[in-house]
């Protein structure tokens, strides 16, 4: 574990790896439960009437980028058959059938300027992107970041931190001078 633990390239994983490797052997599953997270009445209807009315909304979530993908998708954020552009650090698949959807790995800033000259000639795409990607976004290329962004019919930012979350609404807010309004259920949002 200290070998991992003084690593300078993937320390997490290495850490990971070696709590795995030494905590999780020969062991018994004993049991299984699941939660199934279930929207409010009325959720879908209403989120699809803001966005037929214009009203760009943006979903910040903890989830990973499959999940929240599919949850767009679920509540209407997205229109049928809208196109979603995914950004993600590594590639990934999305669960759900029927998905219009590429993924791009963005690690250099070329990669950044190239995803942010696509999303400029597609306004009417809907962006999911992961917390890493959209960090290097904001530090690399913050005023064109959001900029494009906040033209795009909707946008799904993933495995963000509470802190990104509303270091994102204050940005949105700063850059569109316009109210923008937040709804979490977490006590951290």
């Amino acid at each position: 574990h200290y070998a991992a633990s003084i690593q300078l390239q993937d320390r997490n994983e290495a850490m990971a790896a070696a709590v795995a490797e030494f905590l999780e052997r020969d062991l018994e599953l004993l049991g299984l439960t699941g939660v199934e997270d279930k929207l409010q009445d009325d959720v879908k209807s209403t989120i699809e009437l803001l966005r037929n009315a214009g009203v760009k909304i943006w979903m910040l979530t903890g989830d990973k980028i499959e999940t929240a993908t599919c949850i767009a998708i679920s509540t209407k954020l997205v229109a049928r058959n809208q196109y979603i552009h995914q950004v993600a650090k590594c590639e990934s698949l999305c669960a759900s059938n029927n998905v219009v959807a590429d993924i791009t790995v963005v690690k250099t800033s070329d990669q950044v300027k190239h995803e942010l000259d696509f999303l400029q000639a597609k306004p009417d795409c809907c962006l999911v992107i992961d917390g890493e990607s959209l960090q290097l976004c904001l530090n690399l290329f913050m005023n064109e970041f959001i900029e494009i962004a906040t033209k795009l019919s909707a946008v799904v930012a993933c495995r963000c931190s509470p802190t990104q979350k509303a270091d994102v609404a204050r940005l949105i807010r700063k850059h569109t001078r316009k109210r923008v309004c937040c709804i979490g259920d977490g006590g951290n949002d």
